[in-house]
């Protein structure tokens, strides 16, 4: 009975797509609709967010204004339905102990206070309100995901059409060889370039990797594992310096994870991306495109890094003018001027911030959102720490099999390697202002510490009174 209204909403909004698909009125059905699913069913958004994520489209307004749909109307409205929902029903209808709640809300509040330095305030604003509906997903995700019924159609309902996206892009990138390494490459395609695609496969590969590693329960191992093949196919598609780095630190953390029975995988794993290397570098053609690719990391000359340094000085500079609040978020684009003689000019029209996440947080929002930033970054590993931890001390029970931790052990991991590889990448980028980083950043945020409260409804199901309650997580 609850959906019906959601059933009714979607023949208005198919007539609403018949009648005006030239006109911006669009807009007003499509907010009407994802309003009656996020405050009908807030689950159901999630899903429908993670779903269209690889699918989103830039839309623009009559004002101007662009927003990534349905992704950040979805976000907005998930936000102001979460808070709603707290108003209303108080502590039953939202877990307000969220745990990273008070560097989120420093953090928050940094980017507010910063608009008082922003030349253009209206733009800080608006970025400031739509950095702070990205933040409210991980508190969304946490107050969402409460059972692993809701956690299995999570990831349901990302992967598969993650899969789709990426075997698309594959293909296509596949008939294009001789262009692949270069952002136009991408002309046409679900992703913008190189970089935005091979850090949102590695998040999905870290987590499908971390569970072929670690998890020993019974699972559909055949349909993980073609999971597994299309995301390591579609990663190495792509060209990104800050993919390879980042991805391969990721994985360097899941092997040190020490567990007795998993060194055979860790072993194949290894080895297989031994063997596949030594393949490629025997084929002169790619072998040629990865060394120099490879070498160019390190070379002073190369004009990506020379702009990265004129990137990063510059917002140093920004910084030393407003140390403590910051120069006004989204303020860097305003004030960096490129060279053209370095970039060429469709980079100098259209840059990528700081190409630093750190260095752009610390420029636009000064050392009270650079502390907060880091606060929250050293929660999360904190808490993951803690949570590997209980799951080590943790054991089966022989008297009930469907407590199996070495799934949730293999979830902590995958999630703690994928969101290592995005910070890791975002000191030479800063691709979290884009929907297809942003959103999978912020959503692994609020998981794992979902899984630690699912992990403790199930522990005390299975009456494990071996758990310390003095570290309840």
């Amino acid at each position: 009975m609850k959906l019906i209204p959601l059933f009714f909403a979607m023949i208005v909004l198919g007539a609403s797509l018949a009648r005006f698909s030239d006109s911006p009125l669009l807009i007003i059905p499509f907010f009407g609709v994802l309003a009656l699913t996020s405050f009908t069913k807030l689950d159901y958004a999630l899903y429908i967010l993670v779903g269209f994520l690889p699918f989103s489209f830039r839309f623009i307004m009559m004002s101007g204004t662009e927003m990534q749909v349905p992704t950040e109307p979805l976000l907005a409205v998930m936000a102001i339905a979460l808070m709603l929902r707290w108003l209303v029903m108080g502590r039953k209808g939202v877990h307000v102990k969220f745990p990273f709640r008070f560097p989120l809300m420093l953090y928050a509040a940094s980017l507010c206070l910063s608009m008082i330095n922003a030349g253009h305030r209206y733009s800080a604003a608006k970025g400031s309100l739509r950095a702070i509906a990205y933040m409210t997903l991980a508190v969304v995700v946490f107050n969402v995901i409460t059972d692993k019924r809701r956690l299995k159609w999570l990831f349901v309902s990302a992967i598969m059409p993650a899969a789709v996206a990426v075997i698309w892009t594959t293909i296509s990138l596949a008939g294009r060889l001789d262009i692949w390494m270069w952002s136009r490459a991408y002309e046409g395609l679900l992703f913008t370039s190189y970089v935005h695609y091979g850090a949102f496969v590695a998040v999905i590969l870290l987590i499908l990797l971390a569970r072929f590693i670690f998890d020993k329960g019974v699972y559909d191992r055949v349909i993980w594992t073609v999971f597994l093949v299309i995301f390591a196919v579609g990663i190495c598609f792509s060209f990104s310096r800050g993919v390879w780095v980042s991805f391969i630190a990721s994985v360097g953390f899941m092997l040190f994870q020490k567990s007795t029975g998993e060194q055979h995988k860790k072993i194949l794993i290894i080895g297989g991306a031994a063997v596949f290397l030594g393949f490629l570098l025997t084929l002169p053609p790619v072998s040629k495109l990865i060394v120099s690719r490879t070498m160019s990391i390190a070379n002073l000359g190369f004009a990506s890094n020379r702009a990265r340094f004129l990137r990063w000085g510059a917002a140093l500079m920004m910084f030393w003018r407003n140390p403590i609040t910051g120069g006004g978020y989204g303020s860097f684009a305003h004030v960096y001027r490129n060279d053209p003689m370095i970039t060429g000019a469709h980079l100098s029209q259209y840059g990528m911030g700081a190409h630093s996440k750190y260095l752009q947080v610390l420029a636009e929002t000064g050392l009270i959102g650079f502390s907060a930033w880091m606060w929250i970054i050293v929660s999360f590993f904190r808490y993951g720490f803690r949570l590997l931890a209980r799951c080590s001390a943790e054991k089966s029970s022989a008297q009930n099999p469907t407590w199996n931790i070495s799934f949730y052990r293999s979830l902590v991991i995958g999630i703690m390697a994928a969101e290592m590889s995005l910070l890791i990448h975002f000191l030479v980028n800063s691709l979290i202002q884009s929907d297809i980083i942003g959103v999978p950043f912020w959503l692994l945020l609020g998981l794992l510490p979902a899984i630690g409260n699912i992990m403790e409804k199930e522990s005390q199901q299975n009456g494990d009174l071996s758990v310390d309650r003095g570290m309840k997580l």
